[in-house]
């Protein structure tokens, strides 16, 4: 029996032990079956499936460039996610799977956890000045481009035990370091109560004031990338980086790793 014929034999036997009972279950349909083939994207930058935290206004901020979802499962197989080891210490790995793997966790969401069954309902909320911070899910496979969020009725614990199963599809995570990445910086009020560090331009070839003043993200490679980045890792959302007496905040967006990373520049 192929391994694919498998993994769906131990969810049709879950579903026999979950359908006792009164329970609103919907039965696979031809497309996300138990027996179906589930296909999705190959492009390295679509998403498959993305658990994230969104709202809150916090898409337009500067701070947002250095967001990472919680989980992301990317078309070319590769599984990026986040671990938090500590206070302002942030780990981002990633493993490249199987497609058996991918299958079984989106065979798991759509007819175990009947994903389908929850509609994003964020947009039907009351209208309100203070925007609401809220958990979301993607998922865009076999055609199918679909969207829930915490609105939408989940049953308790469901987002987190999502995200958890998103993560436990690698079995052999590689601590994520960037070869390269998109800079920007922008000038902040020194304030003494934030965390600081000097910044020499002539030794990192690169001036924190210039890249401010351009308003325009500049491409950086290995080692100012990787030094960058665990900077950004390791510390507080609003570090300081000191040139000259003026203070200034940075994001390094990495394409296909950070939320809105724009396409790879040329190295």
């Amino acid at each position: 029996m192929r391994v694919r014929g498998l993994l769906s034999l131990i969810l049709l036997l879950i579903l026999a032990g979950c359908r006792s009972g009164a329970v609103d279950f919907i039965p696979p349909t031809d497309d996300f079956g138990a027996n179906s083939v589930i296909t999705w994207d190959r492009a390295s930058d679509a998403i498959v499936f993305r658990a994230e935290i969104v709202g809150g206004g916090r898409e337009n901020e500067f701070a947002a460039r250095n967001d990472i979802a919680p989980c992301t499962v990317y078309g070319d197989n590769r599984v990026v996610w986040t671990n938090e080891v500590g206070p302002f210490n942030e780990q981002v790995l990633f493993d490249q799977v199987t497609d058996d793997a991918i299958t079984l966790f989106v065979e798991y969401l759509t007819v175990v956890d009947q994903i389908f069954n929850y509609p994003a309902r964020a947009d039907l909320q009351l209208p309100s000045e203070i925007v609401p911070v809220y958990e979301q899910i993607e998922l865009n496979v076999s055609g199918r481009a679909f969207k829930t969020d915490s609105f939408a009725g989940w049953p308790p614990s469901f987002y987190d035990t999502v995200v958890e199963r998103c993560r436990s599809i690698s079995q052999t995570p590689v601590l994520f370091e960037p070869g390269a990445g998109w800079l920007s910086v922008q000038e902040v009020p020194y304030d003494l109560e934030i965390p600081s560090y000097p910044w020499e331009a002539q030794a990192a070839n690169l001036s924190l004031a210039e890249l401010a003043a351009s308003g325009e993200r500049r491409w950086i490679t290995d080692p100012l990338s990787r030094i960058l980045w665990s900077l950004i890792r390791t510390s507080p959302s609003n570090v300081q980086l000191i040139e000259n007496d003026r203070a200034f905040n940075i994001a390094l967006e990495v394409p296909r790793v950070t939320r809105y990373a724009p396409p790879p520049g040329q190295s």
